[in-house]
């Protein structure tokens, strides 16, 4: 069953099992309006072509420059804007970075050595902890 909004126009495919048997009060994803759905009343989007012939449900014949839509999604998908703020951050934050990559590079004292030696050294003690570790269980185990 094919649902439209009476504010704002916009259409929802739902069940129409979910309807019944008394029918419900829906409301509009986009613009919020209610409004109570007879699960008795079948609304259905036309568009007009010229050359197509197709079933209507509402006096059971076909009816020539009719075509009935049936591939819509049964939510409301709203899009999301992209936000300056966010992109302004990440082009901020890639110049950040290659300056940061620039001044480096450019250091005469090594930081770059430095840093290598630190995460080196992380490294090799980490790999001792896990050997004790290792022993530790190994002990216990036997």
């Amino acid at each position: 069953m094919l649902l439209t909004c009476s504010s704002c126009k916009s259409r929802y495919l739902v069940n129409s099992a979910d309807l019944k048997p008394k029918g419900r009060t829906v409301r509009c994803a986009s613009c919020g309006n209610e409004w109570f759905q007879d699960p008795n009343l079948v609304e259905e989007e036309i568009i007009e072509s010229p050359t197509s012939n197709t079933f209507t449900a509402e006096n059971n014949k076909f009816k020539p420059g009719q075509n009935i839509v049936s591939n819509l999604p049964s939510t409301y998908i709203r899009e999301e804007k992209t936000s300056t703020i966010n992109s302004i951050l990440v082009v901020l934050f890639l110049i950040i970075i290659f300056v940061l990559i620039w001044f480096i590079k450019n250091e005469k004292s090594g930081i770059i050595i430095l840093l290598n030696f630190y995460i080196q050294e992380f490294y090799f003690n980490l790999k001792l902890i896990i050997n004790d570790l290792a022993k530790l269980v190994h002990q216990i185990i036997n």
